[in-house]
């Protein structure tokens, strides 16, 4: 039975009195009231103790004894059956794009009240991509409203998903007993069937030579067939590829030995799942302890926001029939859609700031001031796809860097944001890398354009970070360390003003307190997840590398260490609370500041966060009363 209120006529009214007549205290049933500007509360027999309309007036009593009351005149609708239809989840998918460990677009099948998805990935965080039938519904789960594309969540058991419209609530216990308002909607309980939870090894790979000729140079490419077994986590593939052996200090002439690879495709594959390339890597991993890595920087730089963050998956190798050990399957860093993708690459250089500056004289230069040695990895000059010169792309990288030498602001020059993220990785894993520098990379999407800025990224190779350079263990060298006072080497100078300009300096903060409040806990979660999955591999390589590193008490070090690191380093770069009242920053609250706000009303400043004493969003003769209020009750 409906009980509808209106104003209209009498007729109405006199309904009304005689249908409150019969209206019981204690309903026996589920009561759903709606107001006149179409919000619904919904209040189940369960959680109600009286549900009582008395004196023009509904009274809602909880099973905790709170009390809610209600206007009648408020009030449209009270019914024992829901009248109105809920909307609905029309589509829901994890987009690997918004999912850094997603390989593949996950996408959920809509079930009576459910929704599926299986998911090839590592971690168990993720930010679904999802439609709603009506524009002006909202998702919510456990409450809190859920944006599409946005919102992560931890899917290691079924979520509940509640999609209604804003406003429209029901009266529920809470965790702790207590009775409050949660939105009310359409359930979905969605369910997240990962592979890799019942996977019993990693992805191998298998590479035969032409006439198993032995990978024994880094100039000159094989021919040879690859095979990938998905291991039923991946897709799996096979094809024909090109491929020689990488690396510096990694590389060994032995071909026997585990050495890292660079593999070539003559068209852009999607090897495990991955963006559609022709150039990968195997990285081997080589020094003693150094098998986590990479893994998880690139994951703490995935979570932080650096540019083009590779992705990395654990896979064993076999080279023509010979196992070579575990090793980490990744993009190659370059000019390419699945590394730093760019609308047009004929304008834009990508550099390597490299003590090896080992690349051809017409693809080098040393930067003036600070001879900062710069491999330029793209373009290609003697591939002639580039309408650039040697000169263009020197010009202009030592115009920014004249810039950072003699304190001049440089950030019309170079992309702020990312170059936040990029320092702000670097120190919080201490890569002490980049002040060779080595492996250090920026790049331009167009050096003939004055406003096309320097882009700090991809990050790369740590393999001696995380406390490797100052000890040669990972993970064991103290977290609550200053990274700019730990070493003295070439390129710190440079890097040190880099870090501590003010614009900088302030969205490096900002970066890291929005990591430790919301991607902290899932870089500590992905050490054990990461760990978990690649435990088969690392056992594998064990013995024919000689490799006794007990990687299970390494991830669960590493989690402890990141997180101690990381609210360190937020610690010391909160700024000093300000005083009330002290807009002059002299640390007192006097007759100056009264002058100075004088003098922010005189240049027509209407805002600025310090002479606005009572924070009411203008500078005015407000702000001088506030502090004459401050100066009075100092008294």
């Amino acid at each position: 039975m409906g009980i509808k209120l209106t104003r209209l006529n009498l007729w109405h009214a006199m309904t009304l009195l005689l249908a409150l007549m019969f209206v019981a205290p204690h309903s026996l049933a589920t009561n759903y009231v709606t107001f006149n500007n179409g919000r619904l509360i919904v209040f189940p027999d369960s959680c109600v103790k009286a549900f009582v309309t008395d004196d023009g007036r509904l009274t809602v009593t909880a099973m905790d004894d709170k009390v809610y009351t209600y206007s009648l005149e408020e009030i449209a609708s009270i019914d024992q059956q829901l009248n109105k239809v809920l909307p609905s989840i029309t589509s829901y998918k994890f987009n690997n794009k918004y999912n850094y460990q997603v390989y593949t677009d996950a996408t959920g099948v809509i079930g009576d009240g459910e929704i599926n998805v299986t998911v090839a990935g590592i971690g168990k965080r993720l930010t679904a991509s999802f439609s709603l039938s009506d524009e002006n519904a909202k998702a919510y789960v456990d409450g809190v409203e859920q944006i599409s594309k946005e919102s992560r969540l931890r899917f290691d058991g079924s979520r509940v998903y509640t999609v209604g419209y804003q406003g429209d609530k029901i009266l529920l216990p809470d965790v702790n007993g207590q009775y409050v308002f949660l939105p009310f909607g359409r359930e979905y309980s969605v369910s997240v069937d990962f592979l890799i939870d019942q996977a019993t090894k990693v992805p191998q790979i298998y590479i035969n030579t032409v006439n198993g000729e032995p990978i024994s140079s880094k100039k000159n490419y094989l021919d040879a067939e690859i095979i990938i077994d998905g291991a039923g986590v991946f897709p799996s593939m096979t094809d024909s590829v090109q491929v020689k052996g990488r690396g510096h200090t990694s590389w060994s002439s032995n071909p026997d030995s585990k050495n890292p690879y660079r593999l070539k495709f003559a068209e852009k594959v999607k090897p495990l799942g991955l963006t559609k390339g022709k150039n990968w890597v195997l990285l081997a991993n080589k020094y003693m302890s150094s098998m986590l890595t990479n893994a998880f920087g690139m994951k703490a730089a995935s979570l932080i926001g650096t540019a083009a963050v590779n992705h990395i998956i654990p896979v064993d190798l076999f080279v023509n029939g010979v196992y070579k050990g575990s090793y980490n399957f990744t993009e190659k860093v370059g000019l390419a859609n699945n590394s730093v993708d760019l609308d047009d690459e004929s304008v834009a250089t990508l550099l390597e700031l490299d003590s090896y500056y080992d690349e051809d004289d017409t693809q080098k230069f040393r930067s003036s001031p600070y001879s900062i040695p710069v491999n330029i990895k793209d373009p290609d000059f003697s591939e002639g796809t580039t309408v650039l010169t040697l000169n263009d792309i020197k010009q202009r990288f030592n115009a920014f860097i004249r810039s950072v030498k003699n304190d001049e602001d440089f950030t019309d020059l170079v992309d702020v944001d990312y170059l936040a993220r990029f320092l702000l990785l670097n120190e919080l894993i201490c890569n002490y890398e980049i002040f060779h520098p080595k492996s250090t990379y920026c790049y331009n999407e167009n050096i003939l354009d004055d406003d096309s800025k320097f882009v700090f990224g991809p990050v790369w190779d740590f393999d001696w970070a995380f406390g490797y350079q100052t000890n040669r263990n990972y993970f064991k060298c103290n977290p609550t360390v200053d990274f700019y006072t730990q070493v003295s080497m070439t390129q710190l100078p440079f890097f040190t003003k880099l870090r501590y300009n003010e614009k900088v300096s302030k969205r490096i903060y900002e970066v890291l307190k929005d990591f430790v409040e919301n991607g902290l806990d899932e870089l500590c979660e992905f050490c054990q997840e990461y760990y978990l999955y690649a435990k088969p591999s690392l056992k594998l390589n064990k013995v024919p590398n000689k490799d006794g590193t007990d990687y299970a008490a390494q991830a669960t070090m590493a989690a402890d260490w990141f997180r101690e690191r990381a609210e360190y380093m937020l610690a010391s770069m909160e700024p000093e609370p300000t005083l009330p009242g002290d807009v002059n920053g002299d640390g007192e609250v006097n007759i100056a500041d009264v002058n100075a706000i004088i003098d922010f009303i005189l240049a027509g400043i209407g805002s600025a966060s310090a002479a606005d004493v009572n924070q009411d969003g203008e500078v005015n003769v407000g702000d001088i009363t506030s502090i004459i209020d401050i100066l009075l009750r100092g008294r």
